[in-house]
């Protein structure tokens, strides 16, 4: 399945289309985007991710089309 993804700056923007998609297997969650991004462990617990526009959970089912975005904990606004 295909997502989008608005990489933090730290994450791994190789594993990205040139379209910001990434390509997970079915049932996918949140953690394996974590994963293929190569985002630290110990900087998962400090990231805001939201999924559709909405907080998610590590542990959340990802399904083909959803949107994944990180806020850092020195993002502001």
């Amino acid at each position: 399945m295909k997502i989008k993804v608005y990489a933090p700056i730290f994450g791994n923007t190789d594993a990205l289309d040139d379209s910001g998609c990434l390509e997970l297997a079915e049932n996918a969650t949140l953690n394996d985007v974590f994963k293929k991004m190569k985002i630290p462990f110990l900087l998962r617990n400090s990231l805001l991710c939201m999924v559709n526009y909405e907080r998610g959970k590590s542990d959340r089912k990802l399904s083909e089309g959803d949107i994944i975005s990180f806020i850092g904990p020195l993002s502001g606004g």
